[in-house]
C-alpha cells in the first residue's frame, strides 16, 4: 500500500491535479468579476452587493463541511491529491466515496481502507472516478435543454406526468443509493452507522426547529456524518 501512496502523494500528481482545480478557481473569479460588472451596469447599490456576497459565502461554506469530512476519509486510501481534485471539480461527497468504494469492492477488495490495495487497483479507481464524472456534463449538454423545456411546460400546465416522474426518479435514486451503501458491505457495522446517521439528522433537525436554532439545522448533515464516523470507530473496537 505504501508503494502506490508514495506516487499518489507525489509532487507530480499534485501538479497534475492542480491544473484543473486552478482552471475552476479561475472560472469562478471570472464569473465574480462579470457579475460585479453587471451590478454596476444595473445600478445596484454596492452595500447590497456586499451583503449578497457575504450571505452567499456563508451559505456555501456550511454545505461544504461534509465534503471536507469525505476528503479526510478518502485521503488514507487514495492519497492527498486525487480526492482533492475530484471533490473540487464536479465532485460530491456521496458520489466520490461511493464510487471509490464500489470500484475497490468490484476488484475484490473489502473497500476503502483495505491495506492490500495495489497500484493497478488505485489507477483503476482514479480512472473510474474521473471518467464517470464526464457523464454528467455530457448528458447536460445533450439533453438538459430539452428536459428543461418539458419541465417548464409541465409546471405551466399545473402538473402532469413529468412532475410526478421527476419526483419519483429523485426519490428512487436516493433510495437505491442508501440501500446500496447500507447492505453492500455485508456487515453489521454499516447498518448501525447508517441508522445512527439517519436518526442523528432527524434529531438535530427536530431540535433546531423546536429551539429555533438555524445554525444547528445548517450543521445537521456534517454533524450526523461525524456521529456516524464516531459510531463506526466505537463499533469496530467493541465487536
Amino acid at each position: 500500500m505504501g508503494g502506490y501512496l508514495s506516487v499518489a502523494n507525489s509532487s507530480l500528481v499534485f501538479f497534475i491535479c492542480a491544473i484543473p482545480v486552478i482552471l475552476v478557481v479561475g472560472q469562478s473569479v471570472l464569473f465574480i468579476r462579470m457579475g460585479l460588472s453587471r451590478t454596476k451596469e444595473l445600478g445596484i447599490e454596492e452595500e447590497k452587493v456586499k451583503k449578497v456576497i457575504t450571505n452567499s459565502a456563508v451559505s456555501s461554506v456550511l454545505p461544504s463541511l461534509p465534503i471536507v469530512i469525505s476528503l479526510a476519509a478518502l485521503m488514507p486510501s487514495l492519497g492527498k491529491f486525487v480526492p482533492w481534485l475530484r471533490l473540487s471539480v464536479i465532485g460530491s461527497a456521496m458520489y466520490e466515496s461511493m464510487c471509490a468504494d464500489l470500484a475497490l469492492t468490484s476488484l475484490g477488495y473489502t473497500g476503502l481502507g483495505d491495506t492490500s490495495v495495489t497500484a493497478s487497483a488505485f489507477v483503476s479507481v482514479v480512472w473510474i472516478m474521473c471518467v464517470a464524472s464526464i457523464a454528467w456534463p455530457l448528458s447536460n449538454a445533450i439533453a438538459l435543454k430539452t428536459y428543461d423545456k418539458k419541465l417548464k411546460s409541465a409546471q405551466r400546465s399545473g402538473g402532469g406526468f413529468m412532475l410526478i416522474a421527476a419526483s419519483a426518479l429523485f426519490v428512487g435514486v436516493m433510495a437505491i443509493t442508501s440501500f446500496t451503501r447500507m447492505f453492500n458491505f455485508g456487515n453489521m457495522r454499516s447498518v448501525v452507522v447508517y441508522i445512527i446517521s439517519f436518526v442523528s439528522v432527524l434529531a438535530l433537525d427536530f431540535v433546531a426547529k423546536k429551539l429555533k436554532i438555524k445554525v444547528l439545522s445548517e450543521f445537521s448533515f456534517p454533524l450526523a456524518m461525524v456521529l456516524g464516523m464516531a459510531t463506526a470507530v466505537v463499533f469496530a473496537n467493541i465487536i
